[in-house]
């Protein structure tokens, strides 16, 4: 009877497993992982619409990269795919990729004792090789985007240096059916041996690393770890190998230790890839005044996120709330676009819509100078200083 009991079990998780890696299945949980309020029923205003057809737009952190989709279709899922960047006018999109995701994730307090992130590799049918190995995971997803890159017949490039970065931005104010991406490491738990890790991680794309994501790990502490300490002697090391290399360094979920540490000893500006400001919304996931002065003080940028949890439940109203009070407090060449789209979270609109930022801007009174500032122009900038020149 024992034996007949455990072979229906196995039979049954077997079905489960079959079941919840189906495309039908991965649609449904798609739907309620990464949600769209469709707040905006209506079209934006035409003088909108067309004010927004002339900026370039750059949005600092997506995570579609974790997902089933092929994101050269578009589709009724997610938040984000190359033909829905190209519709909402996004000429450049930077492309996280987490490789460790908690049991039960939260802002306030994340082991990495039971992870998620294998097993859900396994059941999107990842190779073998990625269910048990972070650094193989971030690889894969690196693999991921320069294979969607040779398949999209021109209308996407990955960018790797500030001169390859100059010429998309010629050339997409000139054409309207291209975009880029660039690879951000998000939380850099797959890094253990310096350099090899980072110079590993450069011949694959990478150019923006995460210091740490929902954990703590082997460099320094998360804002949602358990220990949320600073860097470690593995963390300064990689810290001065990331800018020998002139990789850039996000501080996008790092400890309150971590941020003063490295906003103390870092020699180039840094970046905060998605945020909110604690001014507007008081959370640990959100930044003090403080640290968006001493960001800013670096010549850094700092990208506003469009999700509830980070700038609140009005939609554009809330995305440009945040961004006026930052803007007000830093300056505006301070302040750029960090959506978190596919993030597990819920947006107003996805990668389609944010004309629907600009529209608000327009009603909050930043001029159109600003405007072009915080839609992209900020972050081109920082990029193009950032980056390595070839």
């Amino acid at each position: 009877m024992l034996i007949i009991l455990r072979s229906l079990a196995a039979i049954l998780m077997l079905f489960t497993v079959i079941y919840a890696s189906s495309p039908l299945y991965r649609r449904f949980i798609e739907k309620r992982v990464n949600k769209i309020e469709n707040k905006f029923d209506g079209k934006a205003s035409k003088e909108a619409q067309d004010f927004h057809s002339t900026l370039f737009i750059a949005d600092l952190h997506a995570d579609p990269l974790f997902s089933y989709r092929n994101l050269l279709q578009q589709h009724p899922t997610g938040h984000m795919d190359i033909p829905r960047l190209i519709e909402g006018n996004i000429r450049l999109q930077v492309f996280g990729v987490p490789t460790l995701i908690p049991a039960f994730p939260n802002i306030i307090r994340n082991n990495s004792k039971i992870e998620l992130a294998g097993f859900l590799a396994f059941l999107q049918h990842w190779p073998v090789k990625t269910w048990y190995s972070r650094k193989n995971r971030a690889f894969y997803q690196a693999k991921k985007l320069h294979k969607l890159e040779a398949k999209s017949k021109g209308t996407f490039t990955i960018i790797k240096t500030s001169k390859q970065l100059k010429d998309h931005y010629r050339r997409v104010m000139m054409e309207t059916d291209a975009t880029a991406g660039l690879l951000m490491l998000e939380g850099a738990h797959v890094i253990h041996k310096i350099p090899d890790d980072l110079e590993e991680l450069y011949k694959s794309g990478f150019r923006i690393i995460g210091l740490t994501h929902l954990t703590d790990n082997h460099l320094g502490g998360s804002a949602h770890g358990v220990e949320k300490g600073g860097l470690t002697d593995l963390g300064r090391k990689a810290l001065k190998q990331i800018e020998a290399l002139h990789m850039i360094i996000d501080l996008a979920h790092a400890s309150s230790a971590l941020m003063d540490e490295v906003l103390r000893i870092s020699s180039r500006p840094v970046m905060v890839s998605h945020t909110g400001v604690k001014g507007c919304i008081n959370n640990p996931r959100n930044l003090a005044d403080k640290q968006l002065k001493a960001v800013a003080s670096t010549g850094g940028l700092i990208g506003i996120g469009c999700w509830e949890e980070a700038v609140g439940e009005e939609g554009a109203e809330s995305i440009v709330a945040s961004i006026k009070y930052a803007s007000q407090l830093v300056g505006v060449q301070h302040i750029a676009l960090g959506s978190d789209f596919d993030g597990g979270v819920t947006v107003p609109f996805d990668a389609a819509g944010m004309v629907h930022i600009t529209e608000e801007l327009m009603k909050q009174g930043f001029s159109k100078k600003e405007i072009r500032m915080i839609m992209g122009e900020n972050a081109l900038n920082f990029l193009m200083n950032g980056l390595p020149k070839h």
